[in-house]
C-alpha cells in the first residue's frame, strides 16, 4: 500500500523543484555572460591597438568617424521553445512605453541567447525566423501589428491589449 504525498509537502517538494531550476539557468546564463565579458574585453583590447596602430600613420585619421559596420553573422543557440518565449518577453518589458520594432526584437534575441561556441548563422535567417513567429502569433491575438500589412519598412508589434493577464515567459 502507497502512502499519500499531503498536498502541502508536493507543493514544496514542487517549489523547490523550479527554484532550482531557475538558479541552475541563471548559472548557465552567468557562465554565458562571463565568456561575454571576456570576448568583450579582447575586442576593446584589438580595437585600441588598431586605433594605435591608425593614429601613428602619416595621414591622420579621426577614428571617431568610421562607422561600425555589422556582422553578417551571429552566434546564437536557441533551445525549443525559447524564441517565442524572447519575442513576448521583450514585447512584455516595453508594454507601457511603446510598441517595438522587429530589428529591436532580434537584437534582444541576440543580446539574450549570445554564444560565442555557437556557429555562426546567418542573421538573415534569425530574423525571419523572428519574423515568421511574429506573424504566427500575431494570428493568434496575442501581439497585434502597428504597421500596414504590406510594408517596406519593418514591422512594429505590441502585446495585443486583451493580454492584461501574466504571460508564461520564462
Amino acid at each position: 500500500m502507497s502512502t499519500r504525498i499531503p498536498s502541502s509537502l508536493k507543493w514544496l517538494i514542487d517549489k523547490r523543484a523550479r527554484l532550482e531550476g531557475e538558479i541552475k539557468r541563471t548559472e548557465a546564463s552567468l557562465s554565458r555572460a562571463h565568456v561575454l565579458i571576456e570576448e568583450l574585453s579582447k575586442l576593446k583590447e584589438s580595437l585600441v591597438a588598431i586605433d594605435h596602430t591608425l593614429s601613428l600613420h602619416e595621414i591622420k585619421i579621426d577614428v571617431s568617424l568610421i562607422q561600425p559596420i555589422q556582422s553578417k553573422y551571429v552566434k546564437v543557440n536557441l533551445p525549443h521553445g525559447e524564441l517565442t518565449k524572447s519575442i513576448l518577453l521583450c514585447l512584455r518589458l516595453h508594454k507601457d512605453v511603446r510598441p517595438v520594432g522587429m530589428i529591436e526584437i532580434v537584437r534582444f534575441i541576440e543580446a539574450r541567447y549570445a554564444d560565442l561556441s555557437a556557429q555562426p548563422g546567418p542573421r538573415l535567417k534569425l530574423n525571419e525566423s523572428v519574423h515568421n513567429r511574429l506573424k504566427a502569433l500575431a494570428s493568434q491575438g496575442l501581439i497585434q501589428r502597428h504597421h500596414p500589412l504590406t510594408t517596406n519598412t519593418q514591422g512594429v508589434w505590441s502585446l495585443a491589449p486583451d493580454e492584461g493577464k501574466p504571460l508564461n515567459v520564462g
